[in-house]
């Protein structure tokens, strides 16, 4: 009889050890909130920024342990976290193990190395918890993301001793003709050199900073930058992935040179830019645009623009053209040269375009440009990663 009432006693007390653990593993995720964030959103390449997650138990009952498991790409570099491997080769899971007391809010920040541009979408992930004891575990999904864009690195363009200008060719500085005062398309941001009288005050208070006229005029200060991001002439041969990192970084650098000249700049690209929530178009088209606030928009489109497409860069040129005037500054900057390039830079001479021809890598260092365009050579693609500028020979 007393060994039945032992036994007894210990089932009893298993069932309720049991129950409890059960009841405080359903009760475990309720009040459960997670979140997670960047100290910035946009960084350019080589930087390091901090992925910061927080985890908040906004209940009575505390959490003896809380597991977060997050989707993480693989084309970062975490300098401080636990990664362990996911089904997927470009990403990783970010793993960390919590305790919370109760109504507590804990914060961990993790340094994130960007070693490679485009936008990078951290998250969905799983919190996992239960009871004290470890018999029961229960799974909260988090589905929300947090997005990292980086950007392409920027550097220095110098141009060899005898050679003009990249942007104008010699006429830095020149100004527009024939200004129409009664007629304005719009405004820009203030570049240093704009006259004060072209100020738009009304502009200027509402964004809080100098914004200029942008008048009608017979010319205007304007560069299209036109960017094949295909390494091989036959698209399939394969991606030079030096070469088009290269390639990118030369547009990011032109671009911000001719907006620091006070140019309005365009930027058409057979390259489709990524985008983790919607599908995008085939190719790429930004407007002409000026300020830093349109350099944003360059910087972000080439850090999501991809490094192959099936296009040929003179399909493009159908929806670019409608865009350009007779002498319009297009600078053509690509990696390849052969006979449907050299058909492209005839056509845009041909409609009398001022073309400049940039042939970027080592195997075009001994190409000749065509007869009659402006053509420099830009070399160093091996080492993108740590050179500071480009020359232009």
């Amino acid at each position: 009889m007393e060994k039945t009432m032992h036994v007894l006693v210990f089932v009893a007390a298993v069932a309720a050890v049991l129950g409890i653990s059960y009841l405080w593993s359903i009760l475990s995720v309720k009040g459960l909130e997670f979140s997670h964030r960047f100290e910035k959103d946009r960084v350019f390449f080589g930087d390091t920024v901090n992925y910061i997650q927080e985890i908040t138990n906004a209940k009575i009952l505390p959490l003896a342990w809380i597991r977060v498991d997050t989707e993480v790409p693989a084309a970062v570099e975490f300098l401080k976290g636990n990664l362990v491997p996911h089904h997927r080769a470009d990403k990783k899971i970010l793993s960390g193990l919590y305790s919370l007391l109760w109504y507590q809010k804990i914060r961990r920040k993790y340094p994130v190395y960007c070693k490679s541009r485009g936008i990078f979408a951290f998250g969905p992930g799983i919190l996992s918890t239960g009871d004290v004891f470890g018999f029961f575990e229960k799974e909260k999904p988090m589905g929300s993301t947090a997005s990292l864009i980086v950007y392409p690195r920027i550097v220095d363009i110098i141009v060899a001793e005898g050679k003009p200008d990249i942007t104008l060719s010699g006429v830095i500085g020149r100004k527009t003709l024939l200004t129409d005062p009664f007629c304005f398309t719009g405004t820009r941001d203030y570049v240093p050199g704009d006259l004060l009288k072209c100020v738009d005050w009304k502009s200027t208070a509402k964004l809080d900073r100098l914004r200029v006229k942008v008048y009608d005029s017979s010319f205007t200060k304007r560069i299209s930058i036109l960017l094949d991001v295909n390494t091989f002439e036959i698209a399939w041969e394969g991606i030079d992935p030096e070469l088009s990192e290269f390639l990118v970084i030369l547009a990011a650098s032109v671009a911000k040179k001719a907006l620091d000249q006070g140019f309005e700049v365009m930027l058409a690209s057979n390259g489709r830019m990524a985008s983790p929530e919607k599908d995008t178009d085939l190719i790429t088209l930004i407007p002409y645009g000026s300020g830093s606030m349109h350099l944003r928009n360059i910087l972000e489109c080439l850090a999501r623009l991809s490094n192959y497409s099936i296009f040929e860069i003179k399909e493009i040129l159908p929806r670019t053209l409608g865009m350009l005037k007779k002498g319009s500054k297009v600078i053509y900057i690509t990696g390849i040269w052969g006979k449907n390039t050299e058909k492209v830079v005839k056509l845009l001479q041909k409609m009398g375009m001022d073309v400049v021809l940039i042939l970027a890598g080592k195997k075009n260092a001994k190409l000749k440009g065509p007869e009659g365009v402006l053509t420099y050579h830009a070399l160093g693609e091996e080492a993108w990663r740590e050179i500071s500028l480009i020359k232009l020979v």
